[in-house]
């Protein structure tokens, strides 16, 4: 990702609606951890997912890995006590069995990554029955000029992520797509952006929002969480899954 949009992504990610949305998601994966547990952000960005986590479990070891430097350097602005490293992850810098968790948010979809190298590379990394925490961007339909500006490759469907996670000994205990409600309105937009004329430069969906909007978005995204929690979703605009390691 370019640095320029590393560093929209600082300016909005604490309080934009679909930031918030995921950090739910995370949270509650987490929710019954022990309060000592171990995890790495594969591909941590700006540090956002990190100091959520810190804040929530104070106790827990965290590490944040990314192949930015820039990135690494805007996580480590934000103090949570996580040990921070540039690193790919086609090859994390660990020994086997060294993680409780690992997060692995928006990052296997974008251009340069092998998907089933990181996965594999993931797998090698989390203890027996650890659990990896992914989340990738759904439905080749959704691209548009946000993917190009945060250098999204390829987006997903259900059935690829299901073959892509059991093919690396996951096994697979929570895989939906969300972000349903704002499916239609977001292709519309995605569709629309391929129109721009050459010489404008791609530019990603996140940008600051008036409060209310932004309210009612993270309200909306809250009720489809809930559900998400009871029942899998059939489409949506990213694909959230839970899959743990065998053994």
């Amino acid at each position: 990702m370019k640095p320029h949009e590393h560093d929209i992504m600082r300016s909005v990610e604490d309080h934009y609606w679909w930031y918030q949305a995921l950090r739910q998601h995370v949270l509650h994966s987490l929710a019954s951890a022990s309060p000592a547990f171990s995890l790495l952000d594969a591909g941590c960005g700006t540090g956002g997912m990190l100091a959520t986590v810190r804040e929530k479990f104070p106790h827990a070891e965290l590490t944040g890995i990314d192949e930015s430097g820039h990135a690494v350097e805007l996580a480590a602005g934000r103090n949570t006590g996580a040990r921070l490293l540039r690193a790919s992850v086609h090859e994390l810098p660990f020994p086997e069995n060294a993680f409780d968790f690992v997060l692995s948010l928006d990052v296997w979809s974008h251009a340069g990554v092998d998907d089933a190298l990181a996965a594999h590379e993931t797998c090698r990394v989390l203890r027996p029955g650890g659990s990896l925490i992914l989340n990738l961007a759904a439905f080749e339909f959704l691209k548009g000029a946000h993917d190009c500006a945060v250098d999204v490759d390829r987006r997903y469907s259900r059935p690829q992520v299901r073959a892509l996670l059991q093919g690396a000994n996951f096994e697979i205990e929570t895989l939906t797509y969300w972000n349903a409600a704002f499916t239609p309105p977001i292709a519309l937009m995605r569709w629309l952006s391929r129109f721009r004329r050459p010489r404008e430069a791609p530019r990603s969906d996140f940008r600051p929002l008036p409060p209310f909007l932004n309210a009612g978005l993270k309200q909306l995204a809250a009720l489809e969480l809930t559900a998400s929690r009871h029942l899998s979703l059939p489409f949506g605009t990213s694909l959230f899954a839970i899959a743990r390691k065998h053994g």
